[in-house]
Order: structure tokens, then C-alpha cells, then sequence
């Protein structure tokens, strides 16, 4: 349960706290007074979107603060100890929003993400708003209820996957198919562009390579005649260095018998004599090989003119090298298309049969379950003043005469179960419908077209009830559920929902006094002004005033002596 929800700089609410109890939580107040503001805080606490434009004006920052208990072997604790988040005796959960529209979310002081926020919220609370009866009339949103109480999820989400899968493949397949033509009139141009890629075959670097070899046979002469003049200058006279080199040598060689302090010296004057005598052997060797060979000149020259092509065609060789795989990926993928198309459609038609058997259960569950939700409305319906009600969950599909592409559309998928193909969609194949007959000897009716507004408040509280307690939801918040009724039926409404507070929590924003005399605590917003600016306030009121509460529900803001009996019969009537 909700024990205290701590608000700050929120909307119209400088700072508030109220403490909840168990049972039934009743919240009144004029028109405009704010209620619904309480209501935005619990829901923003709990991971809903929010704006920084619901900052209390001139704040920086908005902060919204719950403190609930749990029981012991709550599904919640095990999904905290998931996320290594503490446990303790209460769970405290934290929201705060800043003015740049940032917000930040916490769990017994532990900092989490929306999304697990989010996740929790749904776990603690069920929530019913004023627009949530335009939901009931909207037939999209009959199944989300079926198989809330259903319990299906675990089978929903394995077929989901089977489903997401199938989805994939099928688009693959499509997109295949849609662009086979195309494929197919590329492939004489992609062996083209292939085949003049691998006859000239470009190596790494190959291009500098020739660059410098061409150098080098071009400006062959000049080359020989330098390495004749370097070998003469290094060995081939009387004068040369190595001849020098060895006359020194043999100098500092007396020197060092004399002075040991030349030996160093002398060492490098021996290395260097190594090294003439290595400079000398290179350049004879590569003066040996070197010729001029103009049929080579022409060969590089025929070289580079390909390979400067190919490069200026695609950029860079890097880019040649990729293209020239991409060319073989996809020519192999003409060549085998076929062979990929059938493999696609083995993996689509097993695909579409586990998907099928997914679905194939949720229809045979949502089926069970539908005669017990249909049983379940009416009797509740009966205890809010629809005595002669019947409530069918029509529950139907799209069988296809065959399994071919032609019986689809573009985005429609089929699975097969049992042999025959039916449409599906992320949530399998059903197609989900609430019928319901208000007055004995009608034929039931889609729920959209029937139901007036009193009678759409009712049969929404009925699958509430039934949901919260399959769902085993701990809070059930609802904020102006008894629009459309009054008098006895609003009694009715107001005694099913004090005995739905005996396994839940309830808030309920109502303006009913039947409904609001049925509280176990009574809660009062109202505005005032301080300091020239609006506030919303809140107030746990006393039984006293909770009696003169409910006689200004009977008879406005005037309170009489007759409204004031019937508000204390209200309240101590016994249902």
C-alpha cells in the first residue's frame, strides 16, 4: 500500500505530504481545486512522463516522493534484488525533475532508470482516469484487458519473439523477391566491372613500386657512370680512400704503441676501412646488373596506364580492393539466388508453424478465460445496478484460403496452425471484442455502440475489479470513475468499490457524496492564496468534517440541517 506521498514545487503544490491508509482513500474538492494534481505527482513518482513545465513557477526543481508498504514475497522485492538494489522494510521511491527537463529517479536512494521505474510502477499501481472510458470503447484495447486476466504473458512473449523472427524473414524475402529483376540485369555489368579488376589484378603498393623501378632504369647511364666515379675515388688508384685509409691506419698504429689513448680512434679508422671495402663491393655488384632495358620501360609504362586508370575510376586501390569484394558478394548472391530463396522459405515455414502453435494456446487460454471474464462482469455489473446485463467476449480470427504471398498484404503476416494459415499480429491471432445487452430480451451489441456514459463507468469499474484481482495489483487508483451516474446506482458503485478496498488500496477523486461517505480516510484539496500566489493544499479531515464534507457534495456550499443528516446517514449506512 501507498502510506505517504511527499510532493514539492509541483504545479500549484509549494510542499505537501499525505499519509494514505488501507481501504478506501477518498479525495474531494471543489471543481478546480487540484485533485487531479495528486493523482499527475503519483503518476509522475511512478515513471510516467513528465515536463518541466509542471515545475512550480520560479523553482528549479520538482521532487515527488512515495513511501509504500510490501509484502514480504512481493514479485517487486524480487525484481529490486535483480537489479542489486537494497531492500528494507518500506519501499521509498523518489523522482525529481529539473527545470532543463531532466529528470532523475530513485529507489530506496538507489539511482535507477525510467524504464525500471516504469516497470515497478506498473507492478504497484492500476490507474483509471476520466479519458480511460474512450479506452473501452476503442476495441483494440479489449484484448490488452482479456489478457491482463489471462495471466498469458510468458507464453505472449515467447511467441512475440517466434513472431519478430518471422516478421524479419518474411521482409528479407520480400525484399529479395521485389529487387530478383534488378539483381539479375546487374549481373553482366558486375562481371564486367569484376572481371576488369581481376585481370589487372593491382597488388599493395604495387604502383610505387614500379615508380621507383622505372626511375632507376631510365636514369640507368647516369647511375653507371656515378659508380664509376664513386669506385674510383673509394679503390681503383694510389690515390684512393682506401689506400689513405690503410696509410692512416698503419700511422696510428705506431701511435697507439706510444700513446694508448689513441686506440679508440684507431678502432674506427679499422671500421671504417670495413666499410669502404663494403660501399666498394655493393656498388661493383649492382654496377654488374645495371643495364638499360627499354622493352622493360615499355612493360612498366603499360603498367601504370592500367593501374592509374583503375585508380582514378575508384579513388584509392583500398577502394579497389573493396569494391572487387562487394562485386563478388553480390554476384554470388545472384548466382545463388534460388538456392537463398528456398532456404528463406524453409526457415519462414518453420517460422510460421512454432508461431503458430504460440498462438494456437493464447487462443485456446483467452478463450477459457473469456467465459470466466464474461461470468465475472455480470455478476459485478449486478452490484452496480445492471440486473438484467449480458457480456460477451467475441473472440475471432482471419483464416486465409491459402498461404500464399498473393493473400497478404504488403505488411500482413500469416502463421499456420493446424494445417490452416490465419492472419497474425504482434499479439497472435485473435481478434478481440466486448459485446454487452444493458436490458433484458436485447441481442448484445458492440460495447461502442450501445453503453451510455453511466454504463461505461460501470462496466469499466467491473473489468477493473477483475483485473486488479487476477493481477494481484496492490493499489487501484481512479480519478472520476462515477462520471455518468448517481443517486442509487452511484450507492452501488460506492459499496462494489468499498468491497474491492477489502483486498486493494483504493484512491478514488469522485464528487459522489454516496461514494465519498464510504471512505476510510477522507482527504480535502483545496486552493488558497499566500502572498498573492495560488497553492494547493491538502487536508486529512476529521469525522465531523467529513459529515459537513459530504452534506456541501449534497447541497453545495450552503450546508442545511437535511443535508447534514443525510451525509451522517451516508456515512453510517451498512452495506
Amino acid at each position: 500500500m501507498l502510506k505517504s506521498l511527499l510532493i514539492k514545487n509541483f504545479a500549484l503544490i509549494d510542499s505537501l505530504e499525505i499519509e494514505f491508509s488501507r481501504g478506501l482513500n477518498i479525495i474531494t474538492g471543489e471543481t478546480g481545486a487540484g485533485k487531479s494534481v495528486i493523482v499527475e505527482a503519483l503518476l509522475m513518482a511512478l515513471g510516467e512522463r513528465a515536463s518541466a513545465d509542471l515545475i512550480r513557477e520560479g523553482e528549479k526543481k520538482a521532487v515527488i516522493e512515495g513511501v509504500f508498504n510490501l509484502p514480504n514475497k512481493s514479485s517487486i522485492n524480487i525484481l529490486l534484488e535483480e537489479n542489486q538494489i537494497d531492500l528494507n522494510d518500506e519501499l521509498l521511491i523518489r523522482r525529481e525533475l529539473s527545470d532543463k527537463g531532466n529528470s532523475r529517479c530513485f529507489i530506496n536512494d538507489s539511482p535507477v532508470n525510467l524504464a525500471l521505474l516504469k516497470k515497478i510502477g506498473d507492478m504497484l499501481v492500476d490507474f483509471h482516469g476520466q479519458h480511460d472510458h474512450q479506452l473501452l470503447l476503442n476495441r483494440e484495447t479489449h484484448i490488452i484487458l482479456l489478457d491482463l486476466v489471462a495471466d498469458i504473458e510468458n507464453i505472449k512473449d515467447e511467441y512475440l519473439i517466434l513472431f519478430n523472427s518471422l516478421n524479419e524473414n518474411i521482409h528479407h524475402l520480400r525484399e529479395l523477391r521485389k529487387n530478383e529483376s534488378l539483381l539479375k540485369t546487374k549481373e553482366e555489368s558486375l562481371r564486367f566491372e569484376l572481371n576488369e579488376i581481376e585481370k589487372i589484378n593491382p597488388k599493395p603498393d604495387e604502383e610505387n613500386l614500379l615508380e621507383q623501378e622505372l626511375n632507376i632504369i631510365q636514369n640507368s647511364e647516369l647511375l653507371h657512370n656515378l659508380l664509376n666515379e664513386l669506385n674510383t675515388i673509394l679503390n681503383d688508384d694510389d690515390n684512393s680512400t682506401y689506400i689513405q685509409l690503410n696509410k692512416s691506419g698503419k700511422i696510428l698504429d705506431k701511435l697507439l704503441k706510444i700513446e694508448p689513448r689513441f686506440k679508440d680512434y684507431s678502432e674506427e679508422l679499422s671500421k671504417a676501412t670495413v666499410t669502404i671495402n663494403e660501399i666498394t663491393k655493393f656498388s661493383n655488384d649492382y654496377l654488374q646488373r645495371l643495364q638499360f632495358d627499354q622493352a622493360r620501360i615499355d612493360e612498366i609504362r603499360e603498367r601504370l596506364l592500367l593501374l592509374r586508370g583503375l585508380r582514378k575510376k575508384y579513388g584509392t586501390y583500398n577502394a579497389i580492393f573493396d569494391r572487387k569484394t562487394a562485386f563478388e558478394k553480390e554476384l554470388n548472391l545472384i548466382i545463388n539466388f534460388d538456392d537463398e530463396i528456398n532456404e528463406l522459405e524453409k526457415v519462414i515455414i518453420n517460422l510460421k508453424k512454432q508461431a503458430g502453435e504460440k498462438a494456437s494456446k493464447l487462443s485456446e487460454m483467452r478463450k477459457n478465460t473469456s467465459l470466466k471474464l464474461d461470468k465475472s462482469v455480470v455478476q459485478t455489473l449486478k452490484t452496480v445496478g445492471i440486473e438484467n446485463s449480458v457480456f460477451r467476449t467475441v473472440i475471432s480470427n482471419t483464416e486465409l484460403e491459402n498461404d500464399s504471398s498473393t493473400s497478404l498484404r504488403e505488411t500482413e503476416v500469416s502463421v499456420i496452425t493446424n494445417g490452416k494459415a490465419y492472419i497474425a499480429k504482434p499479439d497472435g491471432i485473435d481478434d478481440v471484442e466486448f459485446f454487452i445487452s444493458t436490458n433484458k430480451g436485447e441481442t448484445p451489441k458492440p460495447l461502442a455502440n450501445i453503453a451510455s456514459g453511466g454504463e461505461i463507468s460501470r462496466v469499466m469499474l467491473a473489468l477493473k475489479s477483475i483485473v486488479a484481482d487476477s493481477d494481484k495489483l496492490p493499489i487501484l487508483v481512479f480519478d472520476e470513475i462515477d462520471i455518468g451516474i448517481s443517486g442509487r446506482i452511484a450507492q452501488k458503485v460506492g459499496t462494489t468499490m468499498k468491497e474491492l478496498s477489502s483486498n486493494h488500496q483504493i484512491i478514488a477523486i469522485t464528487h459522489l457524496p454516496q461514494i465519498a461517505a464510504l471512505g476510510d480516510r477522507n482527504i480535502r484539496v483545496e486552493k488558497s492564496t499566500k502572498q498573492g500566489r495560488t497553492l494547493i493544499n491538502c487536508k486529512l479531515i476529521s469525522e465531523k468534517e467529513k459529515v459537513e464534507e459530504i452534506a456541501k457534495l449534497l447541497s453545495g456550499e450552503k450546508i442545511t440541517d437535511t443535508s447534514l443528516k443525510t451525509a451522517s446517514e451516508l456515512i453510517n449506512f451498512k452495506f
